[in-house]
């Protein structure tokens, strides 16, 4: 008999959150007799080597590169045999009751075809994870000034709420999709490396008439965050790529143009700034943020093509989601 729920995990050097991971998914009741498979992006660490030790049950799929989340979710996709697939990222732990709120929604309401579910910090604190689509007009309200000043619009109210509700995108480290839906629209889109594939395919699942539903629940604790902070500039670069590349992919030419030349004149005035605070002498962060923002604005100015990986751990499925 085929499996009701088949898991994916795609990792890249995070053997010890992954055997973590793995660990909780055994607890949790939902995942008995599912089908679970580990996808390695070219893992250095004994990824491999542990999963086939600790894990027999768990199907992996090697790459001997890099391929990226999007790239790396489509090798198993094709293999999944359960009705709904769940995508998880190797630094979380689902909880118990998490994943069968998920599967009880999904098989109650017929025309959803993307249920997530609440996302913990690591302290248990609420994580944002419910958002619109990424647009010209959404970057206006949102850029990175308001983001330092405060961090209230990153929990929205679905999430305040705690009730389900139909929402446009959520964060991709732990989503339930149907596999007839998958099927539907093909996967994720390889183009995007990290950061908006997610919100990709959800947009393309909303646009073949399926709903998109956040389903609260006891939580899924998403350690994310660690391996950016290692390598701030390349996160940086990927997320303006996954934006540029939404936009250009589901927006009007002229709406790509006048986005593309807002974030310009928006990085100018931040090298402005990291400017002044370099010739007052402010420090080595300034001067790291100096030389961050140029890359960015060199990036934007450029021919805006993929970002080289850094040889740093810097996992492809979780740069500061």
């Amino acid at each position: 008999m085929e499996p009701v729920l088949s898991v994916i995990i795609v990792s890249w050097n995070t053997r010890e959150l992954l055997k973590n991971c793995l660990l909780a998914l055994q607890q949790s009741p939902a995942a008995h007799g599912a089908q679970v498979m580990v996808v390695d992006n070219g893992s250095s660490d004994g990824t491999v080597a542990m999963v086939r030790g600790d894990f027999p049950l768990v199907e992996i799929i090697t790459s001997n590169r890099n391929l990226g989340f999007a790239a790396a979710n489509n090798l198993a996709v094709p293999l999944a045999r359960g009705r709904y697939v769940l995508f998880l990222n190797p630094d979380t732990e689902v909880t118990n009751g998490a994943i069968e709120a998920m599967l009880r929604l999904m098989e109650n309401l017929p025309d959803v075809g993307v249920v997530g579910t609440t996302l913990l910090n690591s302290d248990g604190s609420l994580q944002p994870s419910c958002h619109p689509y990424y647009s010209f007009f959404y970057s206006l309200q949102h850029n990175r000034l308001v983001d330092r000043i405060t961090d209230r619009w990153r929990i929205s109210d679905v999430q305040r709420v705690n009730q389900a509700a139909d929402v446009e995108w959520m964060f991709g480290a732990c989503l339930l999709v149907r596999r007839a839906v998958l099927e539907q629209v093909g996967g994720f889109d390889p183009d995007f490396f990290v950061y908006g594939e997610e919100m990709d395919l959800q947009f393309r699942i909303r646009q073949a008439g399926w709903r998109i539903v956040y389903a609260p629940s006891s939580g899924v604790l998403h350690h994310g965050g660690q391996s950016a902070q290692q390598s701030p500039l390349a996160a940086s670069l990927h997320d303006y790529r996954g934006r540029w590349l939404f936009i250009r992919k589901h927006y009007s030419a002229l709406s790509a143009g006048v986005y593309l030349a807002k974030t310009i004149a928006g990085l100018v005035v931040w090298l402005g700034y990291w400017s002044a605070r370099v010739a007052v002498g402010a420090g080595h962060e300034a001067r790291q943020q100096w030389r961050d923002y140029w890359q960015l604005l060199i990036w934007h100015l450029g021919n805006r093509g993929r970002p080289p990986v850094p040889r740093s751990a810097l996992p492809s499925e979780e740069l500061n989601r």
